[in-house]
């Protein structure tokens, strides 16, 4: 069997120390759920309940142990999802790392199901300065 992608990510998260990633499976991160298969779940994947609950478990896990969060969805809504535990890290200047999956780039622009600019949902602003 081939080396994919995902599998280079599983391994460059190893490389980085990362034991643990919070996520909530779906079709947009199959080829990742398969290489963690192949990779007997290391790092250790933690199935959430919900999206939205990856990114805080996942932030909860850096602030306390002060190591990099990580969290994992599929595409489109699910990603979505991650927004709010991932703006919770940026406020208090905790490091994470979000994996999602993305529409097929031959759909993109289509008006796919569930298709989201997740470049653009993801960019931050740059913080203003309060001015006098």
């Amino acid at each position: 069997m081939s080396t994919t992608v995902a599998d280079f990510v599983l391994q460059r998260l190893r490389e980085w120390d990362v034991d643990h990633v919070f996520g909530y499976a779906g079709d947009g991160i199959n080829g990742l759920l398969s290489a963690w298969q192949k990779a007997a779940n290391e790092p250790r994947f933690v199935q959430a309940r919900h999206e939205e609950m990856a990114a805080f478990e996942a932030v909860g896990y850096a602030k306390f142990t002060g190591r990099v969060g990580v969290c994992t969805a599929t595409s489109g809504p699910g990603a979505i999802h991650l927004l709010n535990g991932l703006y919770d890290a940026k406020l208090d200047h905790v490091p994470m790392v979000a994996i999602v999956g993305q529409t097929a780039r031959s759909a993109m622009g289509g008006s796919y199901q569930q298709e989201v600019d997740l470049q653009s949902l993801y960019k931050t602003s740059r913080p203003t300065t309060a001015r006098p």
